[in-house]
């Protein structure tokens, strides 16, 4: 992969959170005065980044328990490349 096409992939993550951002969290964290991050009171937005970042934190995991899976699976068949 080349910078360029690093650069390419990149910029559909981007478009991808995007569209995230201008739906579900459009839906769930915007109202009439905008984001609602903007005027919670900071406790609750302590609080609400807390949460996010334990949220994180089980995707990891679980995202790691998929790729150790993955991994076996792959060198069970010989596959080292």
């Amino acid at each position: 992969m080349t910078s360029e096409e690093l650069a390419d992939n990149f910029g559909h993550f981007l478009r991808a959170c995007r569209g995230r951002i201008l739906g579900v969290g459009a839906e769930q964290y915007e109202d009439d005065n905008g984001q609602k991050f903007e005027t919670m009171p900071l406790i609750e937005l302590v609080v609400f980044a807390r949460e996010e970042a334990q949220d994180l934190a089980v995707y990891a995991a679980m995202l790691d328990i998929r790729l150790k899976r993955l991994e076996d699976a792959l060198r069970e068949k010989g596959i080292t490349q």
